[in-house]
Protein backbone atom coordinates (compact mmCIF):
# COMPACT_ATOMS: atom_id res chain seq x y z
CA UNK A 1 0.00 0.00 0.00
CA UNK A 2 1.49 3.53 -1.13
CA UNK A 3 1.02 6.76 0.65
CA UNK A 4 -0.52 9.74 -2.12
CA UNK A 5 0.08 13.37 -1.26
CA UNK A 6 -3.12 15.12 -1.84
CA UNK A 7 -4.05 17.89 0.85
CA UNK A 8 -3.05 20.98 1.32
CA UNK A 9 -1.64 20.25 4.68
CA UNK A 10 2.22 19.48 4.89
CA UNK A 11 1.10 17.28 7.98
CA UNK A 12 -1.57 15.26 5.95
CA UNK A 13 -1.44 12.56 3.57
CA UNK A 14 -4.28 10.74 1.94
CA UNK A 15 -3.64 6.71 1.77
CA UNK A 16 -4.18 5.11 -0.93
CA UNK A 17 -4.40 1.46 -2.65
CA UNK A 18 -3.06 0.48 -6.09
CA UNK A 19 -5.38 -2.27 -6.09
CA UNK A 20 -8.03 -1.74 -3.65
CA UNK A 21 -9.73 -5.01 -4.59
CA UNK A 22 -6.88 -6.94 -3.37
CA UNK A 23 -6.78 -5.66 -0.10
CA UNK A 24 -7.71 -8.18 3.07
CA UNK A 25 -10.55 -6.90 4.89
CA UNK A 26 -8.08 -5.49 7.81
CA UNK A 27 -5.78 -3.23 5.16
CA UNK A 28 -9.45 -1.90 3.80
CA UNK A 29 -10.31 -1.20 7.03
CA UNK A 30 -6.79 0.18 8.21
CA UNK A 31 -6.87 2.60 5.16
CA UNK A 32 -10.42 3.63 5.63
CA UNK A 33 -9.70 4.50 9.19
CA UNK A 34 -6.39 6.50 8.15
CA UNK A 35 -8.05 8.65 5.86
CA UNK A 36 -10.96 9.21 8.48
CA UNK A 37 -8.34 10.58 10.89
CA UNK A 38 -7.16 13.16 8.40
CA UNK A 39 -10.34 14.10 8.05
CA UNK A 40 -10.95 14.34 11.67
CA UNK A 41 -7.38 16.48 11.35
CA UNK A 42 -7.61 18.65 9.59
CA UNK A 43 -11.32 20.16 10.27
CA UNK A 44 -9.52 20.08 13.91
CA UNK A 45 -12.08 17.42 15.77
CA UNK A 46 -10.24 16.38 18.37
CA UNK A 47 -12.55 14.00 19.86
CA UNK A 48 -13.40 12.27 16.56
CA UNK A 49 -9.47 11.79 16.27
CA UNK A 50 -9.11 10.54 19.21
CA UNK A 51 -11.82 7.81 18.64
CA UNK A 52 -10.79 7.24 15.25
CA UNK A 53 -6.92 7.05 16.38
CA UNK A 54 -8.35 3.79 18.98
CA UNK A 55 -9.90 2.25 16.42
CA UNK A 56 -6.82 2.59 14.02
CA UNK A 57 -4.55 1.10 17.09
CA UNK A 58 -7.03 -1.93 17.24
CA UNK A 59 -7.15 -2.34 13.89
CA UNK A 60 -2.95 -2.84 13.61
CA UNK A 61 -2.80 -4.71 16.57
CA UNK A 62 -5.72 -7.41 14.87
CA UNK A 63 -3.73 -7.35 11.69
CA UNK A 64 -0.15 -7.82 14.06
CA UNK A 65 -2.76 -11.09 15.73
CA UNK A 66 -3.60 -12.29 12.11
CA UNK A 67 -0.17 -12.00 10.65
CA UNK A 68 -0.88 -9.98 8.13
CA UNK A 69 -3.62 -11.75 6.70
CA UNK A 70 -1.91 -14.08 4.64
CA UNK A 71 -0.33 -11.31 2.81
CA UNK A 72 2.50 -12.98 0.70
CA UNK A 73 5.35 -10.64 2.58
CA UNK A 74 3.80 -10.73 6.44
CA UNK A 75 7.31 -9.26 7.57
CA UNK A 76 7.13 -5.96 5.71
CA UNK A 77 3.00 -5.45 5.88
CA UNK A 78 2.44 -5.54 9.22
CA UNK A 79 5.28 -2.68 10.14
CA UNK A 80 3.95 -1.14 6.85
CA UNK A 81 0.57 -1.03 8.22
CA UNK A 82 1.94 -0.16 11.56
CA UNK A 83 3.43 3.13 10.37
CA UNK A 84 0.83 4.24 8.19
CA UNK A 85 -1.99 4.22 11.19
CA UNK A 86 1.15 5.91 13.09
CA UNK A 87 1.54 8.51 10.30
CA UNK A 88 -2.40 9.24 10.43
CA UNK A 89 -2.01 9.85 13.63
CA UNK A 90 0.70 12.32 13.68
CA UNK A 91 3.37 10.32 15.63
CA UNK A 92 5.35 10.52 12.53
CA UNK A 93 8.94 9.89 14.33
CA UNK A 94 7.15 6.45 15.52
CA UNK A 95 6.18 5.78 11.83
CA UNK A 96 9.82 6.55 10.28
CA UNK A 97 10.91 3.87 13.01
CA UNK A 98 8.18 1.47 12.11
CA UNK A 99 9.26 1.91 7.94
CA UNK A 100 12.34 1.24 8.77
CA UNK A 101 11.83 -1.88 10.15
CA UNK A 102 9.48 -2.84 6.94
CA UNK A 103 12.41 -1.48 4.66
CA UNK A 104 14.20 -4.11 6.03
CA UNK A 105 12.13 -7.15 4.55
CA UNK A 106 11.10 -5.62 1.60
CA UNK A 107 12.08 -8.45 -0.77
CA UNK A 108 10.59 -6.47 -4.23
CA UNK A 109 11.31 -3.39 -6.13
CA UNK A 110 7.28 -2.33 -5.75
CA UNK A 111 7.81 -2.93 -1.86
CA UNK A 112 11.15 -1.16 -1.41
CA UNK A 113 9.63 2.31 -3.59
CA UNK A 114 6.75 2.24 -1.27
CA UNK A 115 8.68 1.92 2.43
CA UNK A 116 11.28 4.42 0.32
CA UNK A 117 8.69 6.78 -0.38
CA UNK A 118 6.57 6.86 2.73
CA UNK A 119 10.31 7.30 4.38
CA UNK A 120 11.18 10.29 2.17
CA UNK A 121 7.86 11.99 2.97
CA UNK A 122 7.53 11.45 6.67
CA UNK A 123 11.39 13.06 6.35
CA UNK A 124 10.11 15.64 4.74
CA UNK A 125 7.18 16.32 7.49
CA UNK A 126 9.94 16.40 9.90
CA UNK A 127 12.21 18.56 8.27
CA UNK A 128 14.43 15.83 7.92
CA UNK A 129 15.34 17.33 4.03
CA UNK A 130 18.97 15.24 4.15
CA UNK A 131 17.50 12.13 5.52
CA UNK A 132 14.47 12.46 2.64
CA UNK A 133 16.58 13.34 -0.18
CA UNK A 134 18.54 10.01 0.65
CA UNK A 135 15.53 8.09 0.72
CA UNK A 136 14.26 9.61 -2.56
CA UNK A 137 17.73 8.88 -4.03
CA UNK A 138 17.01 5.01 -3.03
CA UNK A 139 13.53 5.16 -4.13
CA UNK A 140 14.38 6.42 -7.38
CA UNK A 141 16.71 3.08 -8.03
CA UNK A 142 13.84 0.73 -7.47
CA UNK A 143 11.37 2.88 -9.53
CA UNK A 144 12.98 5.24 -11.57
CA UNK A 145 9.66 5.72 -13.16
CA UNK A 146 7.22 6.68 -10.31
CA UNK A 147 5.62 9.70 -10.16
CA UNK A 148 4.63 10.21 -6.72
CA UNK A 149 8.60 9.27 -5.93
CA UNK A 150 9.59 12.24 -8.59
CA UNK A 151 7.72 14.14 -6.96
CA UNK A 152 8.57 13.80 -3.16
CA UNK A 153 11.80 13.95 -4.57
CA UNK A 154 11.69 17.46 -5.88
CA UNK A 155 9.95 18.77 -2.75
CA UNK A 156 12.77 17.20 -0.60
CA UNK A 157 15.18 18.92 -2.84
CA UNK A 158 13.69 22.26 -3.40
CA UNK A 159 13.45 22.39 0.22
CA UNK A 160 17.36 21.48 0.62
CA UNK A 161 17.79 24.40 -0.95
CA UNK A 162 18.87 22.44 -4.64
CA UNK A 163 16.47 24.14 -6.59
CA UNK A 164 18.51 23.37 -10.23
CA UNK A 165 18.32 19.53 -9.57
CA UNK A 166 14.15 20.03 -8.18
CA UNK A 167 13.73 21.91 -11.38
CA UNK A 168 14.96 18.97 -13.90
CA UNK A 169 12.64 16.72 -12.28
CA UNK A 170 10.00 18.91 -13.49
CA UNK A 171 11.20 19.57 -16.86
CA UNK A 172 11.54 15.58 -17.44
CA UNK A 173 7.58 16.14 -17.20
CA UNK A 174 7.48 18.77 -19.80
CA UNK A 175 8.84 16.29 -22.40
CA UNK A 176 6.29 13.86 -21.82
CA UNK A 177 2.87 16.00 -22.62
CA UNK A 178 1.00 12.36 -22.55
CA UNK A 179 0.98 13.02 -18.34
CA UNK A 180 -0.62 16.20 -18.69
CA UNK A 181 -4.08 14.03 -19.01
CA UNK A 182 -6.84 13.77 -16.53
CA UNK A 183 -6.62 10.88 -13.76
CA UNK A 184 -3.03 10.83 -14.24
CA UNK A 185 -0.87 11.12 -10.80
CA UNK A 186 1.03 13.91 -12.48
CA UNK A 187 -2.02 16.05 -12.79
CA UNK A 188 -4.01 14.65 -9.15
CA UNK A 189 -0.58 15.99 -7.73
CA UNK A 190 -0.76 19.31 -9.78
CA UNK A 191 -4.11 19.84 -8.35
CA UNK A 192 -4.04 19.10 -5.21
CA UNK A 193 -0.39 19.70 -3.71
CA UNK A 194 -0.25 23.65 -2.38
CA UNK A 195 3.64 23.42 -2.14
CA UNK A 196 3.86 22.39 -5.56
CA UNK A 197 2.31 25.91 -6.38
CA UNK A 198 4.67 27.94 -4.08
CA UNK A 199 7.70 26.02 -4.88
CA UNK A 200 6.42 27.19 -8.47
CA UNK A 201 7.90 30.50 -8.05
CA UNK A 202 11.04 29.43 -7.76
CA UNK A 203 10.80 26.84 -10.49
CA UNK A 204 10.56 27.58 -14.08
CA UNK A 205 9.76 24.22 -15.37
CA UNK A 206 7.12 23.60 -12.78
CA UNK A 207 5.72 26.95 -13.31
CA UNK A 208 5.51 26.05 -17.26
CA UNK A 209 3.70 22.84 -16.08
CA UNK A 210 0.81 24.32 -14.18
CA UNK A 211 0.62 27.01 -16.84
CA UNK A 212 -0.13 24.61 -19.24
CA UNK A 213 -2.16 22.29 -17.20
CA UNK A 214 -4.69 25.09 -17.08
CA UNK A 215 -4.79 25.54 -20.36
CA UNK A 216 -5.75 22.05 -21.17
CA UNK A 217 -7.48 20.92 -17.49
CA UNK A 218 -11.30 19.77 -17.98
CA UNK A 219 -13.63 22.85 -16.84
Amino acid sequence: MAEIRQSTSTDVTLVTAPSPSELSPLEAAIMDACNEMHEAREERDTSGAARVGTLLMKLVDRYDEADAEGHPNAAWARPNQRALALSACAQVERAVDAELIALKYADTDRRREISLGNLADRCIRLGRYEDAVRFFLEAREAAPKSVPVMLTGAQALFLLGHHDAADNIFASFLDRPEMLAPNTELTAYLDCEARLREMALDLPSLRELLVRWKDIRPA
